[in-house]
Order: C-alpha cells, then structure tokens, then sequence
C-alpha cells in the first residue's frame, strides 16, 4: 500500500477541498462518541486521509480507489455512535458523508428521498412545512445523519409509536465495497425476493455504504398530549405498562426508570407516556391510560413533570453536537471511575427476574446501580451502573450481557454493535454469525470496508470486555 499514490489518485479524481490530510480533522475523525472507559485497552488509529463526498459518484471513486491501493474505508456520519461503530480500527480512508445533503420531500407519497447526510433535525425542519415529520427522534437530533442512523438501526424518543430508524427505511442507494452503485425501490411493499434495502439496516456499513435513503414521512400530529406517573415500585409499575400495552395503545414516548435502585428495598419508579395525534384520539388515550395507570396505585405528576424532560431530551446530544462541530470531543472529560450503561432487548416476560439478578449480582461484588428502566417498549430494558474497581467492572459488563443472553435476550438494542460489543458477537449469533462472515467475504472480499467492527473479521476484533 503507498499512501502516497492514493492521495495522488483521489486528487486527480476529485476536487481538490474534498480531500483532507489536515491531522485536526483527521484526529477528530477517527472516532466516534465510544468513551475509553468503556473499551480499556483500545485505541483509534489515526486515518492516511478524509474523503468528502458530495455525491454518490464520489463516494463510488473513493471506493474503488481504494480497493485498487488496497486502503481500508470508514464511514463517518455524525460521530455520535456510542459503540466505536465509526473509528478507525486500522488506519485508512475516513469517508466524511456529511456533504451528502440532498432532501426531496414527496408530501403526496408521504416519503422523502434524502441523503445519507443529513440530520435528523434538518430533515424534520424540512418536512415540517409539508406537515409532516420524521418519527426517528435519538438523543442526538442535531448531529445523527441519515446514514448513521440506518446503519445502527438506532431507536429514539418515538419509537414505542414507529418503531426504530430501520422501520422507517423502504429503499436505498448505497455503494458496494466494489464501487458498485445499487438503488433498491423505494415503495411501501415489495414481494420481489428478499427486500435488498435490510442487508444494509444495522450493518454499521460493513456490507456497503448508504448514501441515499427513501423513509416514510408521518403527519405531524395535531396534539402531544404528556402524562407522568409515581409508582411505589418497579414491579408496580411494569405491571401497569403491561396492562396499558394489552390495551393495545401505542404511546409515542414510553419512559420509564428508577433512581438508585437495590435488589433488597423498593424505590419509586417514574413512567412518562406521549399520546399524539389527532386530538381526540389523543386525548382518549391519555385518559385511559391514566384509569389504567391508576388501578396500579400510580400517582399522577405535575404535567410540568413530563413536559420538562420532552423539552430536555435532547439538551446532552445537543452539547455533544456543539463540541463535535467546534473540533473537541467527549474524550476529553475523565471519568473518576468506571461508569457503564446497558441497554438489552429481552421478552417482556424476562424482565423482572433480569432486573433483579442484574441488582444482586452488582451489589455482590460492590458495584452500585443508578438507574434501571425501560424506553419505548416493555422489553426493552436499560441498567446503569458504577464502581471503583476497573477488573470487577469490565467482569460485570460481561456477564450482565451474557445473561441477558442466556435469557433469550439481544445484548444492544438502540446503539449498534461496533467495536464495544464484537466480541460477544458469536454467542449472540451462534452459527448465524458464519453466515455474516460468508456474506461479508462475498460483498467485500478484500475485508476492507469499517473493518473490525461486528466480528466479521475476527483478525480485528477489539479486545473483550
């Protein structure tokens, strides 16, 4: 590999300010928003160059130059991944798809044909003069693209309503690891063989790069209307939004969690709920939720309660984006000890006895939980937890995921898999993860597209938790 003839080359085939070799951007690229802390003994590699693409076409040459100078490729969105799904395990070319920006609103279809990078919050200021909306709302609106999203098949704020990033995608253009440009139909369905636009869903880029995407697009609702409640417990509560989800409501916002919880003493448990739509629909759901909600002993709040948090939801992922754009990063706040967050998908009916082995195992070895809860739906389970002792830590990440496991549950079910989780890659897939491999072997068989990332290489694996 000669770095030297790839800048050559990407400069002879592109213009001149879409390629980088300025070691501040190449330092800020070559991670996303994975803290330290959370992967010991992992580091980025620095990138041979950045690449910004303002067209599919571009992104196509760099491809296939680098195929031809043999030079891994990475492609970054907003930097916002919280797994490592967008560092650069190896040093190579960093695609930087933030350029990629075209936005084509279809109000009759109720779709949007728009570009791999753009974000989340630009796309909704685009739609909202349509009267429509995107129904994916992560944390970090105002720096998640297009293309990150979909390729962490992230959820957000909305999801208990429509679902995860993915749910929202009917077709794509993206780039083979050939350089080979493919466009899936973009329509609401198909019985066309399997649906080509999943292979890229979740697939953190490794099987090609998204550049182009085709989402639904949802009427604005005419109302929000926002409900929060106590509950003694945990178990209290749960029981509630079991029975408000037998009911068969959807809530747009399902959030539910408790603060410093221990599996020897109850603490009360918050739950906050959106009903939106058209006003009276919403309003009946409110009503009935709060009827169901109080058959469990919940205590209705203040609606300043869940008005504040909906207003706040994106106040982090927007400090995040403010750092991200003036050159810093969140490496640089030290933890003074080890902090983890986890966020498993288990059958509903899994849950209780998760969430109360989960609190022994970590009050056994000394470790303390902060909060334990559950986001848009009932079997999606976070737990949240710190400790002093960095082995005992790393030790607890791994079985608590393991468990979850064990219990017929995912190990991840908003933020991807990236680096962070690819070592539990072949206990969460068995014999399926062979399967990827194949497949990846086949689309990319020089293995140099986001190498390291989702255990498709196992040469690059980062190291276990």
């Amino acid at each position: 590999m000669s770095t030297h003839a790839l800048l050559q080359a990407l400069r002879a085939a592109l213009p001149a300010d879409r390629v980088s070799t300025d070691p501040a951007t190449l330092s800020l690229l070559a991670h996303d928003a994975l803290h330290p802390g959370r992967l010991p003994d992992w580091a980025v590699a620095t990138p041979l160059v950045v690449v910004c693409p303002q067209q599919t076409t571009d992104v196509a040459t760099a491809v296939r130059l680098a195929n031809t100078h043999q030079v891994p490729l990475m492609p970054m969105g907003g930097g916002s991944g919280l797994m490592g799904g967008a560092a650069s395990v190896v040093a190579g070319l960093v695609l930087d798809m933030r350029g990629l920006q075209d936005i084509q609103i279809r109000p009759a279809d109720r779709m949007v044909d728009v570009g791999a990078g753009v974000t989340m919050a630009t796309l909704n200021h685009a739609a909202a003069p349509h009267g429509l909306m995107c129904a994916h709302d992560p944390w970090t609106v105002a720096v998640a693209t297009v293309g990150g999203t979909i390729g962490t098949n992230s959820l957000g704020y909305l999801g208990g309503k429509y679902g995860s990033m993915g749910d929202q995608v009917l077709g794509v253009e993206a780039v083979l690891p050939t350089g080979e440009i493919i466009t899936t139909r973009g329509v609401e369905k198909a019985s066309t063989g399997p649906g080509l636009h999943r292979l890229f869903i979740g697939a953190e880029g490794c099987f090609g790069i998204v550049t182009r995407a085709t989402l639904r697009l949802f009427p604005l609702p005419q109302t929000r209307v926002l409900r929060s409640w106590e509950f003694a417990n945990f178990t209290t509560g749960f029981t509630a939004i079991q029975a408000l989800l037998d009911s068969g409501m959807r809530p747009g916002l399902l959030e539910y969690s408790d603060d410093h919880p221990t599996c020897t003493a109850d603490v009360p448990a918050t739950l906050i709920l959106s009903f939106e739509g058209r006003q009276r629909v919403a309003e009946a759901e409110a009503a009935e939720a709060a009827s169901l909600c109080a058959t469990w002993h919940g205590r209705e709040l203040p609606a300043r309660h869940a008005e504040t948090f909906w207003a706040q939801r994106h106040e982090s992922g927007d400090a995040y984006a403010e750092a991200r754009a003036a050159g810093q990063s969140w490496l640089r706040y030290v933890r003074r000890q080890p902090l983890d967050y986890l966020h498993v998908s288990l059958p509903p009916s899994a849950v209780l006895d998760y969430r109360h082995e989960s609190l022994a195992l970590l009050a056994e070895h000394g470790l303390q939980a902060l909060q334990t809860g559950l986001w848009c739906h009932a079997g999606l389970f976070n737990i949240a937890f710190t400790g002093a002792d960095a082995a005992t830590f790393t030790a607890m990440q791994m079985r608590l995921l393991q468990r979850c496991q064990d219990k017929q549950g995912a190990m991840e079910y908003c933020h991807g898999v990236g680096v962070r989780l690819a070592s539990l890659m072949a206990r969460e897939h068995g014999a399926g993860l062979g399967v990827l491999r194949r497949l990846k072997q086949c689309l990319d068989p020089q293995g140099l597209l986001n190498p390291g990332k989702l255990s498709l290489a196992p040469d690059l694996a980062p190291p276990a938790l």
